[in-house]
């Protein structure tokens, strides 16, 4: 039931960014980087390119294109655009914009301490009438793209499909925005021993400072033989953040939910909605369209939630916290229909709630239900026990 234990090692692996130490080994297509101390470091991905910003030969220009068309060889100007989003990408400075023209790019690319808080980096959709970037893993690559120890980047306007783990990664940021941006079809079939099997159409991990806002994710999670298999996944998936606000999205048919926050603090999910996820695990509704677990500080106000199959809002102490954390749940003007439940609470101890420290509900509604508008469960997962 733990959703996110593998923040800890992902968190211990950023030292693939911060020493180059070690080499490469290639198998199959697997990049991994081998420590001197014989330990395996770095993000597990395939089929990728990883550069770190102070290897970065930036171009003069303030603004840099990328196109199918382009050429490597080529100045990265509007009329003589660069040709891969590896080269564009992985030589980016402060202060520049990475213009994409529409297009398919087959690539993934994972930075590793580029940006810093002087100037952002900019990455966004140039597009042309109805036409946009597509970053396509094509069912082989593990993510779009990924951004560690990263600072002050945009992304905008970009369309992330067919990646094996996520659509995008964010480990360790700060100054974070991911804009009007859509998640499609990602984490079928995640290779990294640390998701067990679940994926993700955003997945932000140990980052602070972070807007995600008004993208259209749908149809991620992973395949049907993993669902049998009671593993779900999450199309924005968040852990271990500080001061992130997520609103304005559209989270839909997810095989899992459709918002997770886990052990975060100050945090605002607001006016997203949240519709038609499937949240059973093969007989289990422990996952919900919105989850709260963990962390304090958190406010979910006027999302719509509907027609999810399991709870609208899932609000949980899975890892017995409290007091320490697991409180300061601020739940208000929120529309819940058409869920299997509307609002289920656990693992606290009591039912119902009375302290308004932990849990406040404000001038929600609900309507249409299947099964009623709250459930409280004292210890979901055994007396006094976390769900681990």
């Amino acid at each position: 039931m733990c959703k996110n234990a593998q923040i800890f090692s992902l968190l211990v692996l950023l030292v693939l960014f911060m020493a180059a130490c070690g080499q490469i080994d290639e198998i199959a297509g697997q990049v991994s980087q081998w420590g001197s101390d014989g330990n395996l470091v770095g993000i597990i991905f395939k089929n990728g390119v990883e550069c770190l910003g102070e290897e970065a030969q930036p171009l003069p220009s303030d603004v840099i294109y990328v196109s199918p068309e382009g050429d490597d060889t080529q100045p990265g100007t509007r009329d003589l655009p660069l040709g891969t989003l590896s080269t564009a990408l992985c030589n980016l400075r402060p202060g520049q914009t990475l213009e994409i023209f529409p297009g398919e790019y087959h690539e993934s690319v994972i930075l590793g301490a580029f940006g810093d808080s002087s100037k952002p980096i900019i990455i966004r959709a140039h597009t042309e009438g109805a036409s946009h970037p597509i970053l396509d893993g094509e069912s082989t690559r593990t993510m779009g793209m990924a951004l560690v120890e990263s600072t002050n980047i945009i992304i905008q306007g970009l369309e992330f499909r067919n990646y094996t783990d996520e659509g995008l990664l964010i480990l360790d940021g700060s100054g974070i925005s991911i804009l009007n941006n859509s998640f499609t079809a990602n984490g079928r079939a995640s290779i990294d021993p640390d998701h067990d099997g679940e994926g993700f159409g955003v997945n932000v991990l140990g980052a602070e400072n972070i807007l995600v806002e008004g993208n259209l994710v749908m149809d991620n999670g992973p395949n049907q033989a993993r669902r049998e298999a009671y593993t779900l996944g999450t199309g924005i998936n968040t852990f271990g953040n500080h001061n992130v606000i997520i609103r304005d999205n559209t989270v839909y048919n997810t095989i899992g939910g459709g918002i997770l926050i886990e052990d975060s603090f100050d945090v605002l999910v607001e006016n997203n909605r949240i519709e038609r996820n499937e949240l059973d695990a093969n007989g289990g509704y422990w996952d919900g369209g919105i989850w709260v677990d963990g962390g304090h500080n958190i406010t979910l106000r006027n999302n719509q939630i509907a027609d999810n199959h399991g709870p609208g809002i899932v609000l949980s102490d899975e890892d017995v916290q409290y007091p320490g954390e697991s409180f300061g749940y601020i739940v208000e003007e929120n529309v819940l229909s058409g869920n299997i439940v509307g609002i289920s609470i656990w693992n606290w101890g009591q039912c119902p709630i009375e302290d308004e420290k932990i849990i406040r509900l404000n001038d929600n509604r609900f309507s249409g239900n299947e099964e009623g508008d709250t459930w409280c469960v004292e210890w979901e997962c055994g007396e006094g026990q976390p769900c681990n």
